[in-house]
């Protein structure tokens, strides 16, 4: 008779223990002095687990952020597609009604409203503590490194979505890259602004007031920086 094989944690549920024994942790002991296996240890999963769901145990403060600049990836792919293919019409899945077109307008348009809908999404528990107890847990640089690696990730996904409606790909980057930096400044900012802080969909619309209108302003086709 086959003995039954016990069910595993699913796999949000995992990575939200592993989440959770992290934070814990570097808020008792400090960053530098927590290792893989303190985590595991607590969490009560395998190092091979661990490893299943992060690189490393910096990933864990970030990895709500990190899914949501996976769903960013996917939506920007998907309103590419149907430019392709030829689909007219309207997305309300990235915030709001916004021109599903080919166009310099709409490409920066959706990636806006993309990046609101990331901000809407994300959960405010992680990222706002590796900011706010940066000094108690003793982060230090892998702060700044794990900000740089969240910028680079979510510029070339920007990148990608207006490299194609524009002649100018100097253009497309430098805005992409502003487009990113706007995004990790409010994330920064509405971190480390306390109870009382406005929701961080507000934040980042400032921060992208910051850079005007977009296209208007030399991402077009022939322009050069």
């Amino acid at each position: 008779m086959d003995t039954p094989r016990r069910a595993g944690r699913p796999r949000a549920a995992s990575r939200e223990i592993l989440e959770e024994a992290a934070c814990e942790l570097f808020l008792e002991q400090g960053y530098d002095a927590t290792s893989v296996a303190d985590i595991t240890s607590r969490a009560g999963v395998s190092r091979s687990t661990f490893f299943n769901y992060v690189e490393s145990k910096s990933d864990l403060l970030w990895a709500r952020f990190d899914d949501g600049v996976e769903r960013l990836r996917a939506t920007l792919a998907r309103l590419r597609e149907e430019v392709a293919d030829g689909g007219v019409g309207h997305d309300v899945g990235i915030g709001g009604d916004v021109a599903t077109g080919g166009d310099v307008e709409s490409r920066e348009a959706q990636a806006r409203a993309a990046l609101a809908t990331l901000a809407a999404d994300l959960p405010p528990e992680n990222v706002a503590l590796a900011y706010t107890q940066a000094g108690a847990m003793g982060l230090g640089e892998d702060l700044r490194l794990a900000e740089a690696r969240r910028l680079v990730a979510v510029r070339d996904a920007l990148a990608v979505h207006l490299r194609t409606a524009v002649s100018d790909q100097l253009a497309a980057q430098v805005r992409a890259t502003a487009l990113a930096g706007a995004l990790l400044a409010a994330v920064r900012e509405w971190s480390l602004a306390g109870v009382g802080r406005p929701a961080l969909p507000a934040v980042l619309a400032r921060a992208l007031d910051c850079l005007g209108p977009g296209a208007a302003t030399g991402l077009d086709a022939g322009t050069r920086c």
